[in-house]
């Protein structure tokens, strides 16, 4: 894992101007020619000479979310024993159970998932399954239910006062 990159107020709204600009969400980016266009004009305009890698966790960290929905499919349909298989390989490989696009990590997990699956996916098509995988779960849309908060006074102690 590469040092993550710290960006002024300058190049963080240059980022988030190349960011819109893609026209691509977020977790499809990487492994696309949208995506190394916006490193190359990232590198260009802040004279950073930052990796791919370094760029995504930039966009993860300092970019406000788009409205560009997620587009693509998963090119693949795995069944549960690849997905768990796949999920195993992610936690063995990844930091808290993720992984970067990019990272030496990432690149040992595809090559893992490659032999253990005999298929030859490429690094966009996997990445598209992980992130699938290492989706966060979203609260569901119904109503919670309320709950009581005890006081730590009682009526007595707030009348004696």
């Amino acid at each position: 894992m590469r040092v993550p990159l710290k960006l002024n107020e300058i190049e963080q709204e240059h980022l988030q101007e190349l960011y819109d600009a893609a026209g691509v969400a977020r977790d499809e980016l990487p492994y696309t020619e949208a995506f190394d266009k916006l490193c190359q004009d990232f590198q260009d305009r802040t004279f950073k000479n930052a990796h791919h890698e370094q760029v995504f966790g930039a966009i993860l960290k300092y970019v406000r979310s788009s409205t560009c929905g997620a587009k693509l499919k998963t090119p693949v349909q795995l069944s549960g024993e690849q997905i768990a298989q796949l999920k195993a390989i992610i936690n063995r490989h990844g930091t808290a159970g993720r992984l970067a696009p990019y990272s030496a990590e990432y690149e040992a997990a595809l090559k893992e998932y490659n032999a253990a699956t005999s298929q030859e996916l490429s690094p966009r098509d996997f990445w598209l399954l992980v992130a699938r995988c290492q989706a966060r779960s979203r609260p569901s849309s119904g109503k919670r239910a309320a709950v009581k908060v005890r006081s730590e006074f009682s009526e007595s102690d707030e009348a004696g006062d």
